[in-house]
């Protein structure tokens, strides 16, 4: 089992060892050397340290993913309806567009075919009154 070495308190032990001078600091002052050397190291909480940020952070990552998968599928669904909802829209616009252009030859053709009908209305009717005129009857 590998032991994690305090380093600040390696440095004060192996100062205080080859000088024999007492730490400066108040806590270690009242405690002798041996009782600090002695003095068992904190373990590395690795779970709260390293485990869980980055269970935590996977989670997140694995949550986005699905989230965005969700968006894109959603996305993909609705261009898809788009797509295929176009041409029909598209034919529906068409139909109306050439039922009008129908529409307006045929009221065209209506039209010329009244005037067509007063035209051989007159004509006959300037061939009634020249032949009265002249006496040639009919």
């Amino acid at each position: 089992m590998a032991t994690i070495v305090n380093k600040p308190l390696l440095d004060l032990v192996f100062k205080c060892a080859t000088t024999g001078a007492r730490p400066s600091s108040p806590m270690h002052d009242e405690r002798p050397l041996s009782d600090i050397i002695g003095q068992p190291f904190t373990p590395f909480d690795h779970q709260t340290a390293v485990v869980r940020p980055f269970a935590d952070e996977s989670a997140r990552d694995a949550a986005f993913a699905q989230e965005l998968s969700a968006m894109l599928l959603d996305v993909m669904l609705e261009t898809h309806a788009w797509a295929a909802a176009r041409p029909k829209h598209e034919s529906q616009t068409a139909v109306q567009k050439y039922e009008k252009k129908i529409s307006e030859v045929m009221e065209v053709e209506k039209e010329q075919e009244q005037t067509r009908e007063r035209l051989n209305n007159f004509v006959c009717s300037m061939k009634n009154a020249l032949a009265a005129l002249t006496g040639l009857g009919l």
